[in-house]
């Protein structure tokens, strides 16, 4: 049975809106139950990040849930926090940064990561 150990993935998220968000969980969801040990990070950017900010996270207890439960790390782009004049503490607690959200995505694929851009 292929549980996944082998796969990385990284999903980049860039969209503020509800559907995407929703499509987001879900796709992590059915890739995590199909796959519970594959290694997947989401990079927020843009206005993805509202999605893993305390003030507007829309399911923060289903992605802290999905974090704890899988091998799953949510990243924001540090350049998106400071233009939106953000810091750490304003994230959801089990969320971490990167200093540049496109950085980090190319050194993913370039280490072999396969790359879903994420959203409606």
């Amino acid at each position: 049975m292929d549980t996944g150990k082998d796969h990385r993935v990284v999903f980049q998220f860039v969209a503020s809106d509800r559907p995407s968000q929703k499509a987001l969980i879900s796709n992590l969801r059915n890739l995590l139950d199909y796959w519970p040990e594959a290694e997947v990070e989401v990079v927020f950017h843009g206005p993805g990040i509202t999605m893993v900010t305390t003030a507007d996270a829309p399911l923060p207890e289903l992605l802290r849930t999905l974090v704890h439960g899988y091998h799953l790390r949510l990243v924001v782009c540090g350049n998106t926090l400071r233009g939106h004049k953000l810091t750490q503490a304003d994230l959801l607690p089990f969320v971490g940064t990167v200093p540049v959200a496109i950085a980090e995505l190319i050194r993913k694929q370039e280490e072999g990561w396969a790359y879903i851009k994420a959203g409606l």
